[in-house]
């Protein structure tokens, strides 16, 4: 009995050693309505560069589990590199608040150069998403603006998918932010 008892086991163990878990891909897409349409480009302003901080470089979505200790996921992962998810989605959102299109700095002359820089964009150990951006105006090479985006939302339920709704989220909001101070700045 005690043979079956083992071998039933180690069956078992063998079983679940032998499933194999899919990894969950996740893309950073705007919510915002895409329908075909011809595009208003900003004459005052364009997009520059759109830094990510090194950590955040690498497929898995990035969670803290220690002060100052980070571990990318290993079956979460994006779907594109996040520097092209970031930047494509920043730029929508922009464009959506502001009601132009931001072109790339290098199809534009005389424009306003709007540069972001994305600090930190991670999931803390006690449920949240965390976003801390810089993002500066230069004109003919002069720094006309600097600005501090640092802001935590709640996950609404737990799990990597909360996670990028909430990193989304954060990422509207500095969009919104931008938006706001290019109406100003007109």
């Amino acid at each position: 009995m005690k043979i079956a008892n083992l071998l039933l086991l180690v069956a078992l163990l063998a079983g679940c050693a032998s499933q194999t878990v899919e990894p969950s891909y996740y893309l950073l897409r705007s919510g915002q309505d895409l329908s075909s349409s011809t595009l208003r480009p900003s004459t005052d302003f364009s997009l520059g560069g759109v830094e990510i901080a090194p950590y955040l470089g690498q497929p898995g979505l990035v969670m803290e589990t220690a002060a100052g200790q980070m571990r990318p996921a290993s079956q979460n992962l994006w779907a594109e590199p996040i520097f092209d998810g970031v930047r494509n989605f920043l730029a929508t959102e922009i464009a959506h608040a502001h009601g132009q299109e931001l072109l790339p700095a290098k199809l534009t002359s005389n424009a306003t150069v709007v540069n972001i820089r994305i600090d930190q964009l991670h999931g803390t150990r006690d449920g949240k998403a965390i976003l801390v951006a810089y993002w500066w105006l230069v004109l003919a090479d002069q720094v006309v603006a600097l600005n501090r985006f640092s802001e935590s939302r709640a996950l609404q339920t737990s799990g990597y998918g909360a996670l990028v709704d909430a990193e989304k989220v954060l990422l509207a909001e500095l969009a919104q932010q931008i938006a706001a101070f290019l109406v100003t700045a007109e």
